[in-house]
């Protein structure tokens, strides 16, 4: 008799019994904390991911896996302001991480400090000139920094290195519209559509709105 196949929860279940075991077979181990902490994140047990996590850091301080994967926990639990500071200690453990940059420059984007958004994504892009995540959330920061040319220059970059990113379309849509180049903010719009990326009705009707008139008179 074939025995039937277990579904991903009882598999993460099993792992996390498996892990919680292991931590405790040997409590010294930052290893077992890591995994444990990041089973604990993925199963939405953020609470129990963050004990996990801090008790690594009890026996290694230093740990930049650690500190990075707190801070990502801190910033799915909404807590930004812890999430920027684990990211800056891990900053101090590696300074050239531009995983870290880029973490605390999202963060700042959501809390819509866009200077300080722009300041650690130009670090991480002088590290990492190609970093798809970086480019992309740098358009929407140079958008709302009123630095429509730079948003643009930044866009054209990142769709021709990644021409099936959505977002990046998007973002490169709303640069185009602030611009004034509506059938390209259109044509962008479409690009992100197409690739299935779920643009907002209000803003497309703004740019076909814009677009079409013009296209009609020639």
């Amino acid at each position: 008799m074939t025995r039937p196949e277990r579904d991903g929860s009882t598999r993460r279940n099993q792992l996390i019994k498996d892990l919680e075991k292991e931590m405790e077979n040997n409590m010294k181990s930052v290893i077992a904390a890591i995994r444990l902490g990041m089973v604990y994140q993925n199963a939405e047990r953020l609470e129990d991911a963050e004990v996990a996590f801090n008790y690594g850091l009890k026996l290694d301080p230093l740990s930049f896996e650690i500190r990075l994967n707190l801070s990502t926990l801190y910033f799915q639990m909404g807590r930004l302001d812890d999430g920027i500071n684990e990211s800056k200690e891990a900053l101090k453990i590696r300074p050239e991480s531009t995983e870290a940059m880029a973490n605390i420059g999202a963060a700042y984007v959501h809390m819509q400090r866009w200077k300080d958004a722009a300041e650690y994504f130009n670090k991480a892009l002088e590290i990492k000139p190609e970093m798809i995540t970086a480019l992309a959330n740098l358009v929407t920061v140079n958008v709302e920094l009123d630095d429509l040319d730079s948003a643009i220059a930044v866009g054209e970059k990142v769709v021709n290195l990644a021409p099936k990113f959505g977002a990046a379309h998007n973002n490169l849509a709303v640069a185009y519209y602030y611009h004034g180049d509506y059938e390209l903010s259109l044509n962008h719009l479409k690009k992100a559509k197409k690739i299935g990326y779920e643009v907002s009705p209000q803003f497309e009707e703004m740019v076909s709105a814009k677009a079409e008139p013009k296209r009609e008179g020639g």
